[in-house]
């Protein structure tokens, strides 16, 4: 059972600041009591190959168990990333993660190895904040597939059009063109530089909040939170002559901002492969998707079948044709990286059928011995 005690409600837990709360006692405790071993909660900061950085809440390295280790060779997915909130025990002179618990709010990117392996970006996040330069597009059909991904984990994204100040007079147009894609999520205009927005982006970060920063390397996330923050607490770099950003975060990391909330940041990504489930998806195109469910025949395809209010509405000029193609392109890529999925699932437990088939054969071989 878990080492902090709950009864006592007038007593705050001593990972509060970093998140604790009553789903994640209850997670710990069902991990606790099946444990031979006295186990202590810890949130992962950042991870590595076979060890990772933790908060009990003072900071230390903690390595993998051999069930950790064998969980996540067999599916990357599984392993420890920052976010997770850990069970953790004492052996000898180093710490151990004797198990990852149960995960609510993951930011998860399609995996593109052969393997087709899922990889964790952040988990156990309230929110996303997709962080998008004025004075490098906006990306649209980039900020969709950012959408699309902060969607389907289950947190709120947030956009945030940074740089705001580099944009001058065309500022108004990004805005437009960022809020026309953005379908639920609030948008903001900031400046690290003149402080432009930052105030009403700030009034967002409630205390315990988990926060994932999203976007690709330059977008000005590490001079935003530092804005935040009101001081100095990640590595801000230069752009480069291609006006492509150098990767100032180069791993993942936890960092707690003065009012409370917890600031996940990774590395700056310019590739996003959104998940198989397409959830996210129609969540990014909520328009497209709305006009979708109006069609004249349930598997409409949106081409030239009669009754279609999605092609009706192109025509009409309440659809940008251009968007109606991205979303046909995410969707059909979220199809085509489920069925990937299911085809590693299928592997795996072909491997595993194998496997029982060879253990039945051997106890009987033994059996027989005898």
């Amino acid at each position: 059972m878990s080492t902090y005690s709950s009864t006592d409600t007038s007593v705050v837990h001593p990972l509060t600041p970093l998140g604790w709360n009553h789903r994640v006692e209850r997670a710990f405790d069902a991990v606790a009591s099946a444990s031979a071993h006295p186990l202590l909660p810890a949130r992962v900061a950042s991870s590595r190959r076979g060890g990772a950085v933790v908060r009990l809440p003072r900071e230390a390295a903690a390595d993998y168990s051999p069930a950790v280790t064998k969980a996540a060779q067999a599916d990357p997915s599984t392993a420890p990333c920052s976010g997770d909130w850990v069970a953790v025990r004492r052996s000898g002179d180093v710490w151990l993660v004797e198990a990852v618990l149960e995960r609510s709010g993951s930011l998860v990117r399609q995996g593109v190895a052969k393997d087709s392996h899922d990889q964790v970006l952040a988990a156990n996040i309230d929110a996303v904040l997709i962080c998008e330069a004025a004075d490098q597009g906006p990306n649209v059909g980039r900020l969709e597939r950012f959408l699309s991904l902060a969607w389907a984990s289950g947190a709120t994204p947030v956009v945030a059009v940074t740089k705001a100040e580099m944009a001058g007079d065309r500022l108004p147009e990004v805005l437009e063109l960022v809020e026309s894609v953005t379908m639920g999520a609030d948008v903001y205009a900031v400046s690290a530089h003149t402080g432009l927005g930052l105030e009403e982006l700030s009034a967002r970060f409630l205390p315990g909040a988990t926060w994932v920063l999203l976007g690709t390397s330059g977008a000005g996330k590490s001079s935003l939170v530092n804005a935040v923050a009101g001081r100095s607490l990640m590595d801000t770099g230069e752009i480069r002559q291609d006006r492509r950003g150098r990767h100032t975060t180069t791993h993942r990391q936890l960092l707690r901002l003065p009012g409370g909330a917890l600031v996940l940041d990774i590395p700056g990504v310019r590739r996003i492969d959104v998940p198989g489930a397409e959830e996210g998806v129609d969540r990014a195109f909520a328009d497209v998707a709305g006009l979708a469910e109006q069609c004249r025949f349930r598997d409409c395809r949106h081409d030239a079948e009669p009754g279609c209010a999605v092609n009706a509405a192109v025509d009409e000029g309440e659809l940008d044709v251009r968007r109606l193609e991205r979303w046909n392109r995410l969707r059909r890529e979220a199809e085509w990286n489920r069925s990937r999925g299911d085809a590693r699932l299928r592997t795996e437990r072909r491997k595993q059928w194998k496997a029982a088939e060879r253990q039945a054969r051997e106890n009987a071989w033994r059996k027989r011995g005898r």
